[in-house]
């Protein structure tokens, strides 16, 4: 298997969208088939991200196998999304995909990396700590996090499972 870890195309921004659903189906494992069921990320936010932060995809053997979205966020980078096909978990893509991610926030002169995510799902902060994220509580938030909090409560996440993450990058 020949992993490539490369921008997205222009005409691959519509692929996203299957790949997240592909991705979002593991939540069902967890009793979270809203999740699984809701909405995917539309093109016009996808395309946002080749213009004012990092896109990349995960090309295996020349199919799209998943995909990674990062920008700034308050004073760090902040990775969006991080989806990767069922038929390619657990091959190490998702964490090629961060490690991509992460060195495109240190080129940019990023001192953290930060996210949002469920705290008790094995692929999300379970994960996301084996790569050197840690949980940041309240005290340490921004008001832009308190905005995302309020954001993500506001969509129907159950936010007493999430958590935000940050990654020193120096």
């Amino acid at each position: 298997m020949n992993i490539v870890i490369r921008p997205v195309e222009p005409d691959e921004i519509c692929e996203l969208g299957d790949i997240e659903r592909s991705a979002g189906e593991l939540f069902r494992d967890h009793g979270m088939d809203d999740v699984a069921e809701g909405a995917v990320i539309s093109p016009e936010f996808a395309i946002s991200f080749t213009r004012y932060g990092a896109a990349l995809v995960a090309d295996v053997d020349g199919k799209l196998a998943g995909f990674a979205l990062a920008a700034p966020y308050d004073r760090h980078a902040h990775l969006y999304e991080v989806s990767v096909a069922q038929g390619f978990q657990g091959a190490g893509i998702g964490r090629k995909l961060v490690e991509a991610v992460s060195d495109w926030a240190k080129e940019k002169g990023f001192k953290a990396m930060t996210l949002s995510t469920f705290s008790d799902v094995p692929w999300n902060a379970p994960f996301y700590a084996k790569l050197g994220f840690r949980k940041f509580d309240a005290h340490e938030w921004t008001p832009a996090f308190y905005v995302l909090h309020a954001h993500e409560e506001n969509s129907g996440l159950d936010v007493d499972r999430r958590c935000f993450m940050k990654k020193d990058l120096a």
